[in-house]
């Protein structure tokens, strides 16, 4: 490592060690596992794409990947802390900078997003979020975990159009409502089936429900 705005694997899995660890307090053993899924499944997502594209360094973006939802330690509902911010300020306090950007980005596809996207979050994270993401210009691996979080939907893979689906069940919502984050995630698809030369879903060995 030529320098510290990511950890390296080993210290990375202490670091996401620690969290499960946390996260274990105070949540079902449902959303335990979920977590276990959802965070080491992105990890080894994020690597593959990487591998392919031929630039992306893959160490890097497995890392991104494992510790995007840090700030999960937490029960977001329970005990009312954005998972965005606890896991952006955590690792800026450990002086991983690239991580907390991770942990910003992630959950918001474009740095000027519509408040009314995200109906489940409080009005001051979004204008937390909003401050935070004003100077910021996305790279490839914002794109690289944002594509990857799109497609985990419980304890499974899924298409763009499932997790959209799975999102409309869980929070009342209706597909409409969801059509940013549709169509940006089919923008994320087309840019990295170019980087990887192919068919990305055959990559992932993602199926497509008809």
């Amino acid at each position: 490592m030529t320098d510290n705005l990511y950890p390296d694997l080993l210290t990375a899995k202490k670091i996401w060690e620690e969290g499960f660890n946390r996260r274990c307090l105070n949540t079902v053993f449902k959303a335990r596992e979920e977590y276990v899924f959802h965070t080491i499944g992105i990890a080894e997502m994020a690597r593959k794409i990487a591998l392919r594209t031929g630039y992306l360094n893959p160490e890097k973006a497995y890392v991104l990947g494992l510790l995007h939802d840090y700030g999960k330690k937490y029960d977001e509902r329970a005990e009312g802390i954005f998972h965005v911010r606890a896991g952006y300020e955590e690792m800026m306090n450990m002086g991983y900078s690239d991580v907390a950007r991770i942990c910003l980005t992630h959950s918001f596809p474009s740095p000027d997003f519509d408040d009314k996207d995200y109906t489940s979050y409080k009005p001051e994270w979004l204008t937390w979020a909003h401050d935070c993401l004003k100077d910021v210009v996305y790279d490839d691996y914002d794109r690289l975990i944002q594509f990857c979080d799109i497609h985990f939907e419980a304890l499974n893979i899924v298409s763009i159009d499932e997790r959209i689906k799975g999102i409309c069940r869980r929070y009342g919502l209706k597909i409409e409502q969801l059509k940013n984050l549709r169509d940006n995630a089919f923008r994320l698809k087309a840019y990295f089936d170019k980087k990887c030369g192919g068919d990305v879903y055959e990559l992932l060995n993602i199926s497509v429900v008809k």
